[in-house]
């Protein structure tokens, strides 16, 4: 079960790298800066819908300061954390991501081999 999870986040990150560098390219092609693109502006390019949801609905129903009043504190999850994972560079990151679980699966797969020869 595990390894079929490794595997799904595996294609995952491995897709997104492929677009994000495909992606980077072309805009270096259209003359645009040698630089990597953030991972938020990777996924408003892809559907600005969806990151504005995202946005709402971390904010209104999973911060627990604006679900709970009585805190009587900011709302802490969306801006200092996930806008700061969102200006990350995406190609390196979702690179890093896809040799990580790259590392999980072939870790996994060594465990499960030597356990049946032991």
């Amino acid at each position: 079960m595990i390894q079929i999870i490794v595997y799904i986040f595996l294609a995952i990150f491995s897709l997104l790298a492929i677009f994000s560098c495909s992606y980077d390219v072309h805009l270096l092609l259209n003359g645009l800066d040698p630089k990597f693109t953030s991972i938020g502006r990777f996924w408003y390019e892809l559907s600005p819908n969806s990151l504005q949801i995202f946005e709402v609905i971390v904010s209104r129903y999973i911060d627990p300061c604006s679900l709970f009043l009585n805190l009587g504190c900011s709302p802490m999850l969306w801006h200092p954390l996930i806008s700061s994972i969102l200006i990350l560079p995406a190609t390196p990151i979702f690179i890093l991501l896809s040799l990580s679980f790259i590392w999980l699966q072939r870790r996994y797969r060594n465990q499960k081999t030597s356990a049946y020869f032991k």
